[in-house]
């Protein structure tokens, strides 16, 4: 199959999981999965990918309660002290959009999850299980539309990227948090160890900062810029030392390098903006 970002069709093997080989684009160096699942195999597979007890969903507002402030911190750094209409695709349990409408925010989800819907909607949230091209959203609907750990599950990631950018408004920021699997992949596969991390075919992609930027300025985003974001927070011991360890190592360098250094294989948060009509 072709490239989803290029459309180039020579790729190299990076490793087999499953069913599924992983590979990189030659052209791009875009890492997707061949084949692709189809959207009915995928609606049902998010079904159940969420945790629906209510310990599991406390852990997971605690594990992405610190990426979700840096967030919307940068959000509003970058928007000024107005607040205006917010789209959380993909938003799970609801939590980012609780916190932005603490702040102020007017706050809209889509999410596919049945009970992770449900329970974002006892928390009187505005959420919708359409996809969001069934949305038919109007142009110019959105200041902000945020995306945390869903483009990479997407099948056309180009598609969504650019119905994002018909639905915001002229000047409008889109936020993408995504990990940054192939290095870790890379490395483990040196050392021989087996191992799964790509989860596919929970995830379709993996998004390094120059293929997340080549995406967005395909689709004509501008003021691109990738940073680390913060970590999560893993209720699991191990796991959490893991994510904290790196998240601050990874911002250290980010600061000490005049942000300019990426670690590889840390998830990153990347904004862009919608050019106003003038600069459009």
């Amino acid at each position: 199959m072709s490239c989803l970002i290029c459309g180039e069709g020579e790729a190299r093997l990076i490793k087999k999981e499953g069913a599924w080989d992983v590979v990189q684009c030659k052209n791009c160096s875009f890492v997707y999965i061949t084949p692709l699942p189809d959207e009915q195999f995928l609606h049902l597979h998010y079904q159940t990918y969420l945790p629906a007890g209510d310990a599991d969903i406390e852990q997971w507002r605690k594990m992405m309660q610190g990426v979700f402030n840096r967030s919307l911190d940068a959000i509003e750094a970058r928007q000024g002290l107005s607040r205006g209409t917010l789209l959380d695709i993909g938003c799970g349990y609801g939590f980012f959009l609780e916190l932005a409408r603490q702040r102020g925010w007017s706050v809209y989800g889509v999410e596919p999850c049945a009970h992770a819907r449900a329970y974002a909607a006892s928390k009187s949230l505005k959420i919708d299980s359409k996809d969001l091209f069934a949305q038919m959203y109007k142009d110019e609907t959105f200041d902000v539309v945020t995306l945390f750990y869903v483009l990479e599950h997407l099948l056309n990631p180009l598609k969504y990227l650019k119905e994002i950018r018909r639905i915001l408004k002229p000047g409008g920021l889109l936020l993408v948090r995504v990990p940054h699997t192939t290095p870790i992949a890379k490395f483990l596969k040196i050392l021989g160890i087996p191992n799964k991390i790509y989860d596919v075919p929970s995830h379709l992609s993996d998004f390094s900062p120059n293929t997340i930027a080549l995406a967005l300025g395909k689709v004509g985003f501008t003021e691109i810029q990738t940073f680390p974001g913060g970590a999560t927070r893993p209720h699991a011991l191990m796991q959490h030392v893991v994510s904290s360890g790196s998240g601050l190592l990874a911002d250290v360098l980010y600061a000490l390098s005049g942000k300019k250094l990426l670690i590889p294989g840390v998830s990153k948060t990347t904004i862009a903006r919608k050019p106003n009509y003038e600069a459009a």
